[in-house]
């Protein structure tokens, strides 16, 4: 018998309207840029309406807890610059003797993601696209009533031999806006001591490698690359 993790989450948790009160400040500055949120046609900063909300199939392990599902956004300063200039969970991981890491393929490669930028781990839904997304973003979805960018990881850091269709998404949060990462296939999870870490990225991969917060030294000597969710979440709202 299937778990309910397996199953479609059939309820929908908040309504299709955004309100203005409910979003954080990364929120309303993606809805401005890429949806007219605030602009001369709504000046009050209301009406941006999302598609539907997504109904969505967990990856086994996976799935958001009912307190992740309906939590508010966390307060991450009153502009967008104080929202961007929250502390980046780097220095954060660096100081920690462990941490526990997400693996999954995109392409040909294998990379990860600290657990604790995790929100859960879906199956693909097709996004709704944006006439003004940049190349790099497939669209956005309604995912428990958030507006969720889905962002193309392949295209983003260059890695080949992606799926023409992804087949899940890793859903993560930071610096008060979420978004997805389109991948491939889930690999397993990693607990990984600092002494198996390395943060000189720039040694091993050289300056292209905006993306990417450190490596993982895995089994046989490969490097794993450790993707920062907040230089994405800079990316997408600044372009």
């Amino acid at each position: 018998m299937k778990t309910p993790e397996e199953y479609f989450l059939e309820k929908d948790f908040l309504p299709t309207g955004t309100e203005g009160d409910s979003l954080s400040v990364a929120e309303k500055a993606f809805l401005q840029k890429y949806m007219g949120y605030g602009d001369a046609g709504t000046p009050s900063g209301e009406g941006v309406s999302l598609p539907r909300p997504a109904r969505v199939e967990a990856a086994p392990g996976f799935a958001a807890t009912e307190q992740t599902a309906s939590s508010a956004p966390e307060a991450v300063g009153e502009t967008l610059a104080e929202a961007l200039d929250e502390p980046d969970i780097l220095s954060q991981l660096k100081s920690e003797d462990d941490i526990q890491l997400v693996g999954f393929t995109v392409g040909d490669q294998e990379f990860t993601v600290p657990i604790n930028v995790v929100q859960e781990v879906i199956r693909y839904v097709a996004p709704t696209q944006l006439p003004a997304a940049p190349f790099f973003m497939a669209g956005i979805v309604n995912l428990r009533g958030r507006v969720t960018p889905l962002v193309k990881l392949n295209s983003l850091i260059g890695a080949t031999g992606a799926s023409e269709t992804p087949g899940f998404i890793v859903v993560c949060r930071r610096k008060g806006l979420q978004l997805g990462l389109m991948i491939d296939k889930v690999k397993t999870m990693y607990r990984v001591p600092q002494t198996e870490l390395d943060w000189g990225v720039e040694q091993h991969l050289g300056s292209g490698v905006e993306f990417v917060a450190g490596l993982m030294k895995a089994e046989g000597g490969s490097l794993i690359g450790i993707i920062s969710i907040d230089r994405i979440v800079e990316k997408v709202l600044k372009g």
